[in-house]
């Protein structure tokens, strides 16, 4: 299939939490919910990604993210739920620490002049 595709650009400033939240509403608002796994995950995932943006994330959120997003992958009808779990095992497999760091501190790693200090997160 011919398929789509997007290319998203972020620098140092962007915020990799509130970022894939803002993916997965995404997911969440364009399944057709025709099958359980993208319905159901997609909701799951975006709830959980405005959680820890809010500040009311849980440590085993992160896992728990992953997690949802292997239950999600290769169990849909069509490629749409692979498609809203990949960006979420991308995220977490690149930027684990900034979620963790925001969990933890209840707010986002970049700081008030835009730039992470992304070495800075361990």
């Amino acid at each position: 299939g011919l398929g789509s595709g997007g290319v998203i650009v972020m620098d140092d400033s962007t915020c990799m939490v509130r970022a894939l939240m803002r993916i997965s509403r995404f997911y969440y608002a364009e399944s057709c919910g025709q099958c359980v796994p993208c319905r159901e995950g997609c909701g799951w995932l975006y709830r959980m990604l405005s959680r820890i943006e809010n500040g009311q994330g849980r440590p085993e959120d992160v896992d728990l993210l992953v997690s949802a997003a292997d239950q999600i992958e290769g169990h849909t009808i069509c490629a749409f739920g692979d498609a809203a779990a990949w960006p979420v095992q991308s995220f977490v497999q690149h930027f684990r620490e900034e979620f963790e760091y925001h969990i933890e501190h209840k707010r986002c790693l970049v700081g008030a002049d835009g730039v992470a200090d992304r070495g800075a997160a361990a």
